[in-house]
């Protein structure tokens, strides 16, 4: 009669520690990138951002007050450029009227500190 062979690999506690911890960097630096892919393409708060929002914000932040030359954002008071323009996610080109306090934006900035652009995210 043939012997049957009865392999088992036996590794000790060491060896079974450090191999879970190598299992778990390898998920870990393979679900970065995954994120960063799923995520292309959408905004803070995960909904699709129109093609005509720049690419980067100098800032964002909730509207505290908002006036014809003046805006407070997250505290902070900004004036608003006398040529500024307003975005929505639906709109290229909008009213500034149509943003009120609570809203969520984005905002560019020029050498002044000036706001010129303003764009809405929810």
């Amino acid at each position: 009669m043939a012997k049957k062979e009865n392999r088992q690999f036996r590794f000790g506690k060491k060896s079974t520690l450090l191999i879970c911890i190598g299992l778990a960097l390898v998920f870990v630096c393979l679900g970065q990138p995954l994120t960063a892919i799923c995520a292309e393409g959408q905004g803070e708060t995960g909904w699709a951002v129109p093609e005509y929002y720049p690419d980067r914000f100098d800032g964002t932040g909730r509207i505290s007050r908002i006036t014809v030359d003046e805006i407070v954002i997250n505290d902070s008071l900004y004036r608003l450029s006398p040529n500024a323009e307003f975005a929505t996610p639906t709109r290229q080109h909008a009213l500034g009227a149509w943003f009120e306090v609570g809203n969520r934006v984005g905002y560019v900035t020029n050498a002044k500190h000036e706001i010129i652009s303003l764009w809405l995210i929810e």
